[in-house]
């Protein structure tokens, strides 16, 4: 019987340094290192914008290069009140991944604001493989870009339940200062 219980106790101890001092194992590791980011111009990056081959793209899609980077511009002082306009294949993103020697598949979206989305007042749609709205929040309304593909996307201005404005409201298209493309490389297997 002592021998039971002068097993038990050895056990029990065991059990309790074990649990006090833990088993070694680690669950956090910080180590710095060195890292080097580049930006490109628009013409060599990974992923290039330039005005679609749409009816009136010249006069609606253009880039300021007064920067170190370039700027798309959308410009349109002509736009009907009350009305939804269309600018079909208005802008083309193009994947240019496989240039640089990646070949990656890409995930892009436009990311939602209270102005852009479906229904708002300014959205991106994909018409042709009939995917629409390409705006909307993390993982919605994604569209699959190849490594060597690319799409032109058209541009709905909506001002019938909104305001071209004087930026001062929400849904007001003078309001938008910025569009967001949100771009996520993906396996190519999945």
């Amino acid at each position: 019987m002592k021998r039971r219980v002068l097993l038990a106790g050895i056990g029990l101890s065991s059990i309790g340094v074990g649990a006090a001092f833990g088993s070694g194992a680690f669950t956090t590791v910080r180590a710095d290192r060195s890292v080097e980011l580049n930006v490109n111009s628009d013409d060599s990056a990974q992923i290039i914008f330039t005005q679609g081959s749409g009816v009136g793209a010249d006069r609606l899609i253009g880039t300021d290069n007064s920067n170190a980077v370039n700027v798309i511009e959308f410009s349109r002082t002509d736009l009907n009140e009350q009305s939804t306009t269309t600018f079909e294949k208005a802008l083309k993103i193009e994947n240019n991944t496989d240039n640089s020697g990646d070949g990656l598949d890409l995930d892009f979206r436009v990311k939602e604001t209270t102005e852009i989305g479906d229904g708002n007042v300014l959205d991106f749609r994909v018409e042709d493989s009939g995917h629409g709205s390409i705006v909307g929040g993390e993982n919605e309304n994604e569209f699959r870009l190849d490594a060597t593909d690319s799409v032109e996307t058209d541009i709905v201005i909506d001002l019938r339940d909104n305001d071209i404005g004087d930026g001062t409201e929400d849904n007001d298209l003078d309001s938008i200062e910025q569009v967001t493309f949100v771009v996520e490389a993906v396996d190519s297997g999945s």
